[in-house]
């Protein structure tokens, strides 16, 4: 897992750029397109719980990022997620976990800005589990939750 936080390190700095450099856009879009060819999202999501807190959060804004990457004027990640809505479950469900539910609740709002996600979790039987993750009694999990639902709620005004 130690060689998984270094890359996610490396990958974050390819996305934002470091101190000493912006972000090379050609390197972007093909991180992008190799990323959701190689179905590096769901194993993301899957190992995620396995990372420390440090690599946790790199993932979170990794993912952030490549959600709205462009590669020939299209978001690929659009199509990706389309085609694998079941993540959007993983995701979901990860409020009931103390240790994710905000980094998984970070994906998800970056995923719900898609149209297509925005549908699916509005129409998912999980969707009626956000009005207890909101009332639950860690405040940050409880704010992120509701963050969510926002972002959601929003996403739907579009539709």
């Amino acid at each position: 897992m130690l060689e998984l936080s270094k890359h996610l390190r490396e990958l974050k700095c390819i996305l934002y750029g470091s101190s000493e450099a912006e972000p090379v856009s050609e390197a972007c879009a093909q991180l992008t397109q190799e990323f959701f060819s190689d179905n590096t999202l769901r194993l993301l999501i899957t190992c995620l719980p396995k990372l420390n807190l440090e690599a946790r959060k790199d993932a979170t804004q990794v993912v952030a990022n490549l959600q709205r990457q462009q590669v020939h004027s299209r978001l690929i990640a659009s199509d990706y997620l389309e085609a694998n809505k079941d993540l959007m479950d993983v995701l979901l469900l990860g409020y009931e976990s103390t240790d994710m539910a905000l980094h998984y609740g970070g994906m998800l709002r970056e995923c719900i800005r898609h149209q297509c996600i925005a549908r699916y979790v509005l129409e998912s039987e999980n969707m009626k589990k956000f009005f207890d993750y909101i009332q639950l009694p860690n405040f940050d999990i409880g704010s992120d939750a509701s963050a969510t639902f926002k972002v959601e709620c929003a996403a739907y005004n579009c539709l």
